[in-house]
């Protein structure tokens, strides 16, 4: 059961990481598309060309079946809502095979 508890934390620990760098990555393209980014050679923009490495493949595979609605962008939506129902589904899981 210790095991099995264990697995659970870390597959809802890297769901959580991976909707902070989503979070991140978002925040950080709306200051660089706003202006409040300008240095193309400050720490901000290299976290930002990280997270992008990192999300922007997740993010073009929802595009490709998702089309843009009025020049908006629902793949990061689509992603916040799909880790949201496999966390759900993972703890239910826990549940039933702990508790019976």
């Amino acid at each position: 059961m210790l095991v099995l508890s264990l697995i659970f934390q870390i597959l809802i620990g890297i769901m959580n990481f991976l909707e902070y760098m989503l979070i991140g990555y978002i925040i950080l393209g709306w200051f660089i598309f706003f202006g409040a980014i300008k240095n193309r050679d400050g720490a901000l923009f290299r976290v930002y060309v990280f997270l992008m490495s990192k999300i922007e493949p997740l993010l073009a595979y929802i595009r490709r079946f998702l089309p843009t609605v009025a020049g908006l962008d629902f793949s990061p939506l689509v992603i916040f809502i799909a880790l949201h129902f496999a966390k759900v589904i993972i703890v239910r899981l826990f549940l039933i095979l702990a508790y019976g």
